[in-house]
């Protein structure tokens, strides 16, 4: 077991996790893909190396994020769930996870809208059921998500996420 960010999650959880980015970055077409927590701390991103500044990044995300929930609000909306900011270069898509966890999302201009929202939308059936739990079971130590979820979830991951053929 591993704390990541306030979180409780295993460390076979974790690579399961990194499978999902590493996938979404790929059949999106995406520059890179980035978890980070509402607090605006890291995760994990896709490409692991990644040359962005990606502490800045989650932070800034996570103010703009917390900023829209206010806008929601204002508007007498129960929540908004995606931000999306249009570049001349570049494109960010943020997506809320779960209440405490985004997916950035940044992509070029070469890069279909619309396919990195597809995608998006899978990986979020994905990443979803592996936070949730980690977030309601923080204090506790007990594993969140047993072997066989994440076999199934590895199966999953294959399945929704069709290798590109163009």
């Amino acid at each position: 077991m591993a704390r990541r960010r306030g979180l409780i999650i295993s460390d076979e959880q974790m690579r399961l996790v990194d499978g999902v980015l590493a996938k979404l970055q790929r059949v999106s077409g995406s520059k890179f893909v980035a978890l980070v927590s509402t607090s605006g701390q890291p995760i994990t991103t896709s490409p692991p190396g990644v040359q962005s500044d990606t502490l800045s990044l989650a932070a800034l995300a996570a103010g703009s994020f917390a900023a829209t929930r206010q806008l929601a609000e204002v508007l007498n909306e129960r929540e908004f769930t995606l931000l999306f900011h249009e570049g001349k270069e570049s494109n960010l898509h943020v997506v809320q996870v779960t209440d405490q966890i985004l997916l950035l999302i940044a992509f070029g201009r070469e890069t279909q809208v619309g396919r990195v929202r597809l995608y998006t939308s899978r990986a979020l059936e994905v990443l979803k059921p592996i936070f949730e739990p980690a977030e309601d079971n923080a204090g506790n130590n007990d594993m969140v998500i047993d072997r066989e979820y994440s076999r199934e979830a590895g199966a999953a991951i294959d399945g929704l996420f069709p290798e590109r053929t163009d």
